[in-house]
């Protein structure tokens, strides 16, 4: 670390708030190395069981991941990364704001700014600026996440983030996409509802995006209890059909989402994407059996499946692995990443696959199919095997 005076000022300024537990928030940015998927990390104090911790938010391209540490962990750990992973760092407290830059020869610049702040607020579960809120937010009441007061109940936090988090990668994707005058958007499998209504809520009433959005669910009790929300919400571009995926047809589909559609029903969902040629396919793949029913036993592999949890794990890997290069194979550029940290749900991959122009070599990936699927022995994959046929 850069011997300076002002950024040991500043190193000192920090280990004053963590010890007087006046910090509001350290934000460390301008990563060093550009090439990390790593942009930030955002601390900040939290009261837990266990007593005072400081909570750092590891914020990926993709995803975040949280981390608390003790007192003297934190304020080591900041100590590494100030100067030499990051060269911009905001610190915030009761009674000041400091900003220190560092140059690429370790030369800081510290800049401070009084004002003052009389409470901090050290409650872990605070309320964020979360892009779906609770109050006044009839489907949310409707369907449990919160009291009629727009308290999030306390078994029903981590779906809310869940939700939240849902939106926000969304968000991000649809950015990215050509909208037509009316985006036509159908969700394969959308269960009770609870990421269909909130992804209507924020793209139509906050983005203002003409979208038209079908939940196809075959539980007739669930596509009654959802029509009866969408219409107390007043969407009446949100609508719900009790059929099964491989009966559900429409003329025109400008995204598909499939979340947590049971083993197969992904496949036919990313293959009902496929042939209405849409813009993006999002899916977040569930149970992956019918690839891990024909792993075989007596491959090269064979330690790596020895231990049931494992055979599971890999099993999830080829079967998305697969479905990956399928939709490469068939135009869509495709990234496969945590939405959720697992704290908060096992069914936390996302896949997602976006609609390019760009050619693919379509021998090369049957050959990689057919390396993969030949060292474990199995001996069909569903989409594969859907593909086919057209």
């Amino acid at each position: 670390m850069p011997k300076h005076q002002q950024l040991i000022e500043f190193l000192d300024s920090i280990q004053d708030s963590f010890q007087n537990r006046n910090l509001i928030k350290l934000s460390m940015s301008k990563a060093s190395n550009r090439t990390d998927d790593l942009k930030m990390i955002y601390v900040t104090p939290v009261e837990l069981r266990s007593g005072l911790k400081f909570s750092f938010k590891y914020r990926f391209k993709t995803r975040d991941e949280v981390k608390n540490y003790s007192t003297e962990e934190a304020l080591e750990l900041v100590k590494e990364l100030i100067g030499n992973s990051f060269m911009q760092i905001l610190l915030n407290t009761n009674e000041e704001e400091q900003q220190l830059l560092v140059n690429k020869k370790g030369k800081a610049k510290r800049i401070v700014k009084k004002h003052v702040i009389d409470q901090i607020n050290l409650n872990h579960n605070k309320e964020k600026n979360y892009l779906i809120k609770s109050v006044d937010n009839i489907y949310l009441e409707r369907l449990g996440v919160c009291d009629k007061n727009g308290r999030v109940k306390d078994k029903q936090q981590d779906k809310f983030r869940q939700i939240n988090r849902y939106v926000e990668l969304m968000s991000h994707w649809f950015e990215k996409t050509d909208h037509p005058t009316t985006l036509n958007i159908v969700d394969m499998g959308s269960g009770k509802g609870y990421l269909t209504f909130a992804l209507y809520d924020y793209l139509k009433n906050q983005l203002g995006i003409n979208v038209s959005i079908t939940g196809v669910e075959l539980r007739e009790n669930l596509v009654k209890l959802c029509t009866e929300i969408s219409n107390e919400s007043g969407f009446n571009d949100l609508t719900f059909v009790s059929k099964d995926i491989r009966d559900f047809s429409a003329k025109e589909i400008d995204v598909i989402i499939a979340l947590h559609a049971c083993d197969t029903a992904t496949d036919l969902a990313i293959y009902q994407g496929i042939i209405a040629d849409a813009k993006l396919i999002v899916c977040a793949p569930c149970c992956h059996k019918q690839v891990r029913s024909e792993m075989g036993s007596t491959t090269q592999f064979k330690a790596l499946t020895k231990h049931g949890i494992f055979e599971e794990r890999q099993a999830e890997m080829l079967t998305d692995t697969i479905r990956s290069l399928l939709m490469e194979r068939e135009g869509f550029k495709t990234k496969i990443f945590e939405f959720i940290s697992n704290e908060h749900t096992r069914k936390n991959v996302m896949m997602i696959g976006q609609k390019t122009k760009a050619k693919r070599n379509r021998k090369q990936i049957d050959d990689n199919v057919k390396q993969l699927k030949e060292s474990f022995n199995i001996k069909r994959h569903e989409l594969e095997d859907l593909l086919s046929k057209l």
